[in-house]
C-alpha cells in the first residue's frame, strides 16, 4: 500500500513537472518565435538546434538541474535584441551605401569674356538677358541643332544661340512657335537641320557627339541659357546666301538679319 502511494506521488510529481515544463516552454516559445522570425545570422541555427534538443529530451528529464543544462544554451531575449539591432544597423548601412549620390560640378564656366563684339556689324556681347531652363532631352536637341547650324568658331555659335533666344523673347515668334528654345528649334520649316534629321549626328547616339564642334556649341548654349548673347537678330542664313544680309560676326560663318 505504501509503495503504491509512493508511486502515485512520484507520478503526480512527475506530471506536475511535465505540466510546468510545457507551460514554461510554451511561454518561452512564444517570446522566442517573435525574435527568430527577424534574425538572419548564425544565432538562428543555434536556437533551432537548442529547441530541437529540448523537445527530444523533454520526457527524459528527471529534475530541474538537467533542464537548466539544456535551457542555458539558449540565447537570452536581451541577446536576441542585440542580434536584431545589429542586423538592422547592417542593413541600414548597406542601404545608405546604395543611395549615396555625389553632386557633380559644372564642366563649363559661364564667362562672357571669351566672346568678341563687332558693333559695326551689330554684334555686342551682353549679359543679364532672360535665362531659360531646359530638361536633358531638350538641351541635347538644342545643342545638336546649334552644332549643325553654326560655322567657324564660338562667336558664330553664340550668334545662332542668340537668334533662337531672341525669338523666345519676341511676342511674334513666341506666340507662333513657343517661348522655349526647344520649341523654336523644332518648329516645322524653321531649322532645316532639324526637319531633315541632320542634327541627329550630334545627339548622344550620333557619330559627331562629343566632337570639338559639338563642345563649342554646347558652351555657347550654356552661356546663352544663362543670359549671355551677342546680337539682337531674329534670323540667319549660310554664308553663301549673300543676298540675305551683309552682317556677320565671323567671315565665312552665318549671315544675320531681322527676319
Amino acid at each position: 500500500m505504501r509503495k503504491t502511494v509512493t508511486n502515485l506521488s512520484v507520478i503526480a510529481f512527475q506530471l506536475l513537472i511535465v505540466v510546468l515544463f510545457f507551460a514554461t516552454v510554451f511561454n518561452n516559445d512564444i517570446k522566442v518565435e517573435r525574435y527568430v522570425n527577424v534574425i538572419h545570422n548564425n544565432n538562428s541555427k543555434k536556437i533551432a538546434t537548442s529547441v530541437s534538443l529540448l523537445f527530444e529530451d523533454a520526457l527524459l528529464l528527471e529534475n530541474e538541474e538537467e533542464e537548466e543544462m539544456i535551457l542555458k544554451d539558449l540565447p537570452s531575449l536581451d541577446e536576441l535584441d542585440d542580434v536584431v539591432k545589429s542586423d538592422n544597423d547592417s542593413n541600414n548601412n548597406s542601404n545608405n551605401d546604395e543611395v549615396v549620390v555625389e553632386e557633380s560640378t559644372p564642366l563649363y564656366s559661364i564667362d562672357a569674356g571669351k566672346y568678341i563684339s563687332n558693333v559695326e556689324m551689330g554684334f555686342v556681347v551682353t549679359e543679364g538677358n532672360i535665362q531659360y531652363n531646359l530638361n536633358d532631352n531638350e538641351f541635347n536637341i538644342v545643342v545638336a541643332v546649334v552644332s549643325t547650324e553654326f560655322d567657324k568658331d564660338l562667336n558664330d555659335a553664340l550668334g545662332v544661340v542668340s537668334v533662337i533666344l531672341n525669338r523666345c523673347d519676341s511676342d511674334k515668334w513666341s506666340n507662333w512657335a513657343g517661348n522655349s528654345p526647344y520649341d523654336q528649334v523644332i518648329m516645322p520649316g524653321q531649322f532645316e537641320v532639324y526637319s531633315s534629321g541632320a542634327y541627329l549626328e550630334y545627339m548622344p547616339s550620333g557619330s559627331k557627339y562629343g566632337t570639338t564642334k559639338y563642345e563649342i556649341a554646347k558652351q555657347a548654349v550654356l552661356d546663352g541659357l544663362n543670359g549671355i548673347r551677342n546680337n539682337e537678330y531674329l534670323g540667319f542664313r549660310a554664308w553663301w546666301v549673300s543676298n540675305y544680309s551683309s552682317k556677320y560676326i565671323v567671315s565665312g560663318g552665318n549671315r544675320y538679319g531681322y527676319n
